[in-house]
């Protein structure tokens, strides 16, 4: 928009010098004013009083522009000011907070078992389907000693008895999950528990050696494993030993 009315304010200062250049642009003579301009006086007074609103307009939105931006300006840096406190402010609370007590916690807790992990998937026929988790969105991996309750859900389209898919009329299961190089046979839904080292990590990967299709997976992991829980308080403690070791503003001036 700006650009057009720079534009326009060069064609009718243009018009204008062009209308009143080499001729008369009224007549001396003692008739009113209105009557002694001539047709040339009128294009050239026409085309300075469009320049003169035109450029009244241009200055009017360009302050307003400028209100703007300047009050943008005020916004960013208030909030820049705001965000810096509250860093400030949270790496002080962080500073203040002792490591050696989340990694204590995590020894007294080592032992519960709780929820730590689950995946969802769904089978479209893949042979094979390396598993994420849900929580981080990377590829899902398991711990010895990790409990695994699931439940298989099929589409109405695919064969089904009393739920569950077949592809052959012996009962017998169409999905295997494979961790650490066992494997485990999945029925329509049950509970079973990971073979492996305690702390040794584990890739999932889930089997489908019928090529069922329409069918999705429903996977919660439960898990006491210490390795785990220390691995997810890790960035946390990272964070808390940066804190501490980066002296505060307040501090740093006396």
């Amino acid at each position: 928009m700006t650009s057009v009315v720079n534009l326009a304010l060069l064609l009718l200062g243009t018009a204008g010098a062009l209308a009143a250049f080499g001729g008369e642009t009224w007549r001396k003579t003692d008739e009113p004013l209105h009557r002694r301009i001539t047709r040339r006086g009128w294009l050239a007074l026409s085309c300075m009083l469009a320049t003169l609103a035109l450029g009244i307009v241009k200055e009017i939105r360009s302050n307003a522009a400028s209100v703007e931006a300047a009050t943008r300006q005020q916004e960013l840096e208030a909030n820049l000011a705001r965000t810096t406190t509250e860093l400030r402010d949270t790496r002080a609370k962080l500073a203040a907070v002792e490591p050696n007590i989340l990694e204590a916690m995590v020894v007294a807790t080592s032992g519960l078992r709780r929820e730590s992990d689950f995946s969802t998937p769904h089978i479209s026929g893949e042979a094979s389907l390396h598993l994420v988790s849900g929580r981080t969105g990377r590829p899902l991996v398991l711990y010895g000693g990790d409990q695994i309750d699931y439940h298989v859900f099929c589409e109405a389209g695919a064969e089904r008895s009393a739920g569950f898919p077949f592809a052959q009329p012996q009962r017998r299961p169409l999905f295997v999950l494979k961790v650490g190089g066992t494997s485990y046979p999945l029925e329509e839904h049950g509970r079973q528990m990971v073979i492996g080292l305690v702390g040794q990590a584990m890739p999932a990967v889930l089997a489908n050696p019928t090529g069922v299709r329409g069918c999705s997976l429903k996977m919660l992991i439960e898990s006491a494993d210490r390795t785990r829980e220390a691995s997810q308080l890790e960035p946390l403690l990272r964070m808390i030993r940066e804190a501490r070791a980066t002296p505060t503003t307040k501090e740093s001036s006396q």
